[in-house]
């Protein structure tokens, strides 16, 4: 589950930038940008449920 979303589109975000904190097991997990850009697309809001291997935001 999607525990919050840290970042909006347009933000620009640099490598490691945590971009959304989702939960697993009862513990937090952060979720860091792969790489500097800017977020194009989310794909996802606070308390959505969602699947493995699912987009949850676009950076480029």
């Amino acid at each position: 589950m999607v525990m919050e979303v840290k970042v909006k589109e347009g933000d620009t975000v640099k490598t490691k930038t945590v971009l959304a904190v989702m939960e697993a097991m009862k513990m937090e997990q952060p979720i860091a940008s792969p790489l500097d850009g800017t977020v194009k697309e989310v794909k996802v809001a606070a308390n959505d449920k969602v699947k493995a291997g699912q987009v949850l935001l676009i950076v480029e």
